[in-house]
């Protein structure tokens, strides 16, 4: 209850204002994901609780937050083209997560919740430990903004985390000057810990000429397992994602690679354009999963409802990201096609993507159109609730408590009574 309440503070007070922003792309998070999980696994973490994000930020950054929670920068991918260098960024900040530093501070985090600035601390704990995406964004917005307080590490552990990362680079067979020439580069644009004119005993972190020297001076059992074809197939990835997110997020002159031409004239509105390259594409490339996601989309855009749900049919029963499915039953309820798969799609993605208050909208439509209106308004109160319209979640709670059927829809009035509840104990 408590970290509930701290929870929606943050969430009211902070995520319109400073919320930090993600770009939520399936085909990103996947081979981001790939790149983690193998680093978790000789970590000694569990793969299946890796979980990356890209936040839209021109910084180059990355941090962890625990739990298997990554954030990675847009300008840090942009800014290393060799995918090596990214593993290596990763297994630092994985290094955190194992080595137990995230406990040491969020120990911290609760030391301060007699403040202001403790129980946005704290807030961050909260997040982590209900498994909200949305909030987490809002709380870590706040805390990027606050320097003084933000994940910050002791020069110990900092160094500690180089010497595990570098482990787990050479334990997956890369050679660990990888990790080196990250610093390398941060060194060279100035841009570790915020200049390196800062002087060393003021930082929280070693410079990064201490952290390249230590890290050459350890003793290093590289023994190459990677093959070569491994590493052309990652890199090819690698460079796909780099190009999308490039032709999506700058701008520039017109790419040379289709698929960025695709997301270029997606970017500028010119849909037609983009559909056309992209159905080209998937017909040279039937077995692409993220071509077909892509037009399937261009397709929901531009209106054309039937085409973009043939071709999510075509991909929905592999083993697709959640956040493909999410589209997939959002076009299914524009539609109105297909009700029950769209609900039954949303019901289950609201336990996996958490609190994205858009699954709650795309409920409320389904439920609406099946002439639940009672349930329709629940799902509306939960969206309001997460983007902290409290007094709109309440109103709406009320109705839905007189529309809901007492026999048959139960468990929806005692939902529905408790979140009342809890708004009334976070306004006291």
């Amino acid at each position: 209850m408590k970290f509930f309440k701290i929870l929606l503070f943050c969430l009211l007070t902070f995520e319109d204002c400073i919320g930090i922003s993600l770009i939520r792309d399936a085909e990103i998070e996947s081979v981001l994901t790939d790149m983690v999980k193998p680093i978790f696994k000789v970590a000694g973490l569990q793969e299946k609780s890796a979980k990356i994000f890209v936040v839209n930020s021109d910084e180059v950054n990355a941090f962890t937050i625990g739990n298997g929670y990554i954030f990675v920068n847009s300008g840090l991918l942009l800014k290393f083209k060799d995918p090596i260098q990214i593993i290596a960024v990763l297994s630092h900040e994985t290094a955190h997560i194992a080595a137990g530093h995230i406990n040491r501070l969020m120990a911290g985090i609760l030391n301060r919740q007699q403040n202001t600035t403790g129980a946005m601390l704290a807030g961050l704990l909260a997040t982590i430990l209900t498994g909200s995406e949305k909030a987490m964004a809002a709380s870590l917005g706040y805390l990027m903004a606050d320097e003084r307080f933000f994940l910050r590490y002791s020069r110990g552990e900092e160094a500690a985390a180089d010497a595990l990362g570098a482990s787990y680079v050479e334990k997956l067979g890369y050679d660990p000057k990888h990790m080196i020439s990250v610093f390398q580069a941060f060194q060279d644009d100035n841009i570790l810990n915020g200049g390196e004119y800062i002087p060393e005993y003021v930082k929280s972190h070693p410079d990064a000429n201490s952290r390249i020297i230590a890290l050459k001076n350890r003793s290093c059992k590289f023994e190459k397992k990677i093959n070569e074809n491994a590493i052309r197939n990652l890199t090819k990835k690698y460079s796909r994602i780099l190009r999308k997110l490039k032709a999506f997020l700058k701008d520039q002159n017109l790419p040379e690679d289709p698929y960025s031409q695709a997301i270029y004239f997606h970017r500028c509105g010119k849909i037609s354009k983009a559909i056309t390259l992209m159905k080209r594409l998937s017909e040279q490339n039937p077995s692409d999963i993220f071509y077909k996601e892509t037009l399937a989309h261009l397709l929901y855009e531009s209106g054309n409802l039937s085409e973009s749900i043939k071709i999510y049919k075509q991909i929905y029963n592999q083993d697709l990201n959640n956040l493909i499915k999410k589209d997939y039953a959002e076009v299914l309820v524009e539609a109105n096609r297909d009700l029950e798969t769209a609900i039954r799609i949303l019901e289950d993605a609201k336990y996996k993507l958490y609190f994205d208050s858009d699954i709650f909208r795309l409920l409320a439509k389904a439920y609406g159109k099946k002439n639940k209106i009672g349930i329709s308004n629940f799902m509306l109160a939960q969206e309001n609730l997460i983007i902290g319209n409290f007094s709109v979640a309440e109103r709406l709670l009320d109705i839905c408590i007189s529309q809901l059927d007492k026999e048959k829809e139960n468990s929806y009035i005692e939902k529905a009574k408790y979140l009342k509840e809890l708004i009334k104990r976070n306004q006291r």
